[in-house]
């Protein structure tokens, strides 16, 4: 184990893809626009109707006015939804001018209906405030203007919030798959390791490598069993451990021992599928290289008071840096893994205690992309 496996670097940066929060909760599509339309509509009859009453003070013809032109508000702007305002790939500086002119003439068409409510279905004489033309059309010119802006600016934060929930699907989708990836990695590079150790005994040790065989096909059949997941529980990543001991062991004989100690507490915790393997795999590898006669590997998995989960794995020998190294493909890909599952909440280092190297990796939550 050295310190050029990429240890002690900074925990990921990358965090699970999550659109931001919308303005607007209702789901985009022509419901969603009917409802927002019909509510919006009623809100300015109830106010249209309170300030008839106020100004004119004549509840007839209030709710003349209000019966007659805000319905007629209502399928003038319902019509500019279907003909102008929802063509795809609308800009609204673009089109201003003719929202502009768009509301004029619905003003002025409010006007004239005014005047022939106010001559057809009023029988009270209006007052003499009612009588001036230019109030609905000025009334009616603004509720169309701000019809318009309120339509502009729904339909812009609709858009942004669809594009943020576009962009974030596509960077999870291509996580997982980064995952995956990363995954199918992993069983390669073992049976690669295992089959080379394989090769060299069949012929000195034939009974060892018939054994070893047995083993490294109970290996395979759980790591097949859980092909499929991302992640398992601390459990059964343990278990995958002690078949992948128990296979150098059969390659070590009695230089290889180790002292694996769980928390019952930590035993149900998921974790990323195989990543306690990658640990001791590294330990095994560099510790073989200290001069102790014999290779002690220990595994030590504890739970915090918190939410952290600790996973120690040691080695006899001394830390050191080689110019030039670069990590392992086991230990890069754990390391990539961890950013994906664990961003910015977890912590991989690696320390010299004494005689033994210690690989600690802190867990702290619960894992992205089950």
């Amino acid at each position: 184990m050295n310190s050029s496996a990429g240890y002690a670097a900074p925990s990921g940066d990358r965090r699970e893809a999550r659109p931001r929060p919308s303005l607007f909760p209702w789901p985009v599509g022509a419901d969603s626009f009917w409802v927002a339309h019909t509510v919006a509509w009623l809100f300015i009859a109830v106010f249209g109707l309170t300030s008839r009453l106020a100004a004119f003070d004549s509840v007839g013809l209030a709710l003349a006015l209000t019966l007659v032109l805000d319905p007629v508000g209502f399928a003038l702007t319902a019509l500019a939804h279907a003909t102008l305002l929802r063509r795809s790939g609308f800009r609204p500086m673009a089109m201003a001018p003719l929202v502009l002119a768009y509301s004029v003439v619905g003003g002025l068409l409010q006007m004239q209906l005014a005047g022939w409510v106010k001559s057809n279905l009023v029988v009270i004489p209006a007052p003499a405030m009612a009588e001036d033309p230019s109030i609905p059309a000025i009334y009616y010119t603004t509720v169309f203007l701000a019809w318009s802006l309120a339509y502009f600016w729904v339909r812009a934060e609709i858009a942004a919030r669809t594009e943020r929930a576009q962009r974030s699907e596509a960077e999870a989708a291509a996580m997982r798959a980064e995952l995956q990836h990363l995954r199918l990695q992993l069983d390669p590079h073992f049976l690669f390791n295992a089959l080379n150790t394989l090769s060299a005994e069949i012929q000195e040790r034939p009974q060892a490598a018939l054994e070893m065989t047995r083993r490294i096909a109970a290996y395979l059949r759980y790591s097949l069993d859980k092909q499929n997941r991302q992640v398992c529980p601390l459990a059964d990543e343990i278990e995958a451990v002690r078949a992948y001991v128990r296979i150098q062991e059969l390659r070590f004989e009695d230089r290889l021992r180790c002292r694996i100690e769980v928390d019952p507490a930590a035993r149900s915790v998921a974790v990323p599928h195989l990543v306690v393997q990658g640990l001791v795999e590294n330990a095994i590898k560099h510790g073989l290289r200290s001069p102790a006669e014999t290779l002690l590997v220990g595994v030590s998995v504890r739970r915090t008071d918190g939410d952290t989960t600790v996973i120690e794995v040691t080695n006899p020998g001394r830390l050191s840096a080689q110019a030039g190294a670069g990590p392992a493909v086991g230990l890069a890909n754990t390391r990539r893994r961890l950013e994906l599952h664990y961003p910015q909440r977890h912590e991989l280092s690696l320390t010299q205690d004494g005689e033994r190297v210690v690989a600690r990796l802190a867990l702290r939550g619960s894992a992205c992309f089950v």
